[in-house]
């Protein structure tokens, strides 16, 4: 009997709505997966969008970035090319679907059951029913992004929480869902003792987005704020919204940094005596991941995602969402004890070692392999 012949395998497709130079701790992670597979040799592709933004670099890609025009609907970017694209991926390949908004989902999804286009499903934010989310949206995750993870070959979390609620909210299989956190650059590991300022300084790293629930921390800073340095670091679309109620309350020691990266922003962790992220939703940012590396305790909400990185009392404090009494709190606590912050700023350090981009690369290949193993078995 003849040996049976595997199909060549093609490259990894990443299809993410935003990549680099689109700063976001989502586009970071898709950036480092393909930088690691091209370093070994491995073929790749990624397919997203191409957006007219102001500040935005040139985009100087490469063949393997496909960026397609799009237009935008309630802030979800619409990309006409994505799916006729979808359908010409050679045979052997494996998509790598990166889930955070509507569209690219149900692109891929159409492109499975066409071609038998198999694909993970990496899920970055938390997909659970919001409670404060809207009729459509409360359908779109209902009747359309249930479907999609349950076609994908493997469903991919960041902890152990997420991947019980997403079998509990879209009837995945417990089986079907891998628990990958993400990992930090080496380059964010700061070894030497951290002392704090005489006027401690506050740091935060991110989109100046609704989700990051921003305004929890400017409504904790009122009254407090004179006793802090803050500085926040990012770009977004309510940057001039913050600016604005920055203003009104009167929080004059409050900077807007604007966008930065490597060195710069390393400079800036390295400066900082404290991280804060009052994020209402989060999958596993990895702005805290760099925190820890750098030996920050961290002010964070208690929601799914920060409550795996910071451990209360040890490297950090979480906080109710909705509670800007709690976050001020919080930040006097950290930043009040010099003896208890060289315990968590050691802690943070310590706890960031057993999160390395080198393993989280390794376990994705061992999906893709298994994927494509799977494709290979004869039909019976």
């Amino acid at each position: 009997m003849p040996a049976r012949q595997t199909s060549p395998a093609g490259p990894v497709v990443h299809v993410s709505t935003h990549y680099p130079p689109f700063l976001g701790g989502l586009e970071k992670v898709v950036e480092t997966l393909v930088a690691g597979r091209r370093k070994q040799g491995l073929q790749v592709r990624v397919l997203t969008s191409l957006e007219r933004r102001p500040k935005a670099e040139s985009c100087a890609d490469s063949a393997w970035v496909r960026r397609f025009r799009c237009f935008q609907v309630a802030g979800i970017p619409i990309m006409p090319g994505l799916l006729p694209e979808l359908l010409r991926i050679p045979p052997g390949s494996v998509v790598h679907l990166h889930v955070s908004q509507p569209f690219l989902p149900e692109m891929v999804n159409i492109a499975h059951h066409l071609r038998g286009l198999p694909y993970i499903a990496h899920v970055h934010i938390d997909t659970g029913p919001a409670p404060g989310a809207g009729p459509a949206v409360r359908a779109y995750k209902a009747l359309v992004l249930g479907r999609v993870l349950r076609a994908a070959a493997t469903v991919v979390v960041f902890t152990e929480e997420q991947r019980w609620s997403v079998a509990s909210n879209y009837d995945v299989p417990l089986t079907r869902i891998a628990v990958v956190p993400n990992g930090v650059d080496s380059a964010f590991f700061h070894n030497d003792q951290r002392f704090l300022h005489p006027k401690p300084r506050l740091l935060y790293v991110g989109r100046l987005s609704v989700e990051k629930n921003l305004p929890l921390l400017l409504q904790a800073l009122d009254g407090v704020s004179e006793q802090f340095e803050t500085t926040l670091v990012g770009d977004g679309e309510l940057d001039a919204v913050l600016r604005a109620a920055a203003a009104r309350r009167g929080l004059d020691n409050v900077r807007f940094y604007g966008r930065a990266h490597g060195a710069e922003l390393r400079e800036l962790y390295r400066q900082a005596d404290a991280f804060v992220l009052p994020s209402a939703r989060e999958g596993m940012p990895l702005v805290l991941l760099e925190a820890l590396a750098m030996g920050l305790p961290i002010i964070a909400t208690d929601i799914p995602g920060t409550r795996d990185i910071v451990r209360p009392g040890e490297n950090g404090i979480l906080v109710p969402p909705g509670d800007p009494r709690a976050l001020c709190q919080g930040l006097l606590d950290v930043t009040g004890d010099p003896e208890r912050y060289r315990k968590m700023s050691e802690t943070s350090r310590q706890l960031a070692e057993s999160y390395s981009w080198e393993l989280v690369s390794a376990e994705f290949e061992r999906l893709y392999a298994r994927l494509r193993r799977t494709q290979d078995r004869p039909r019976r």
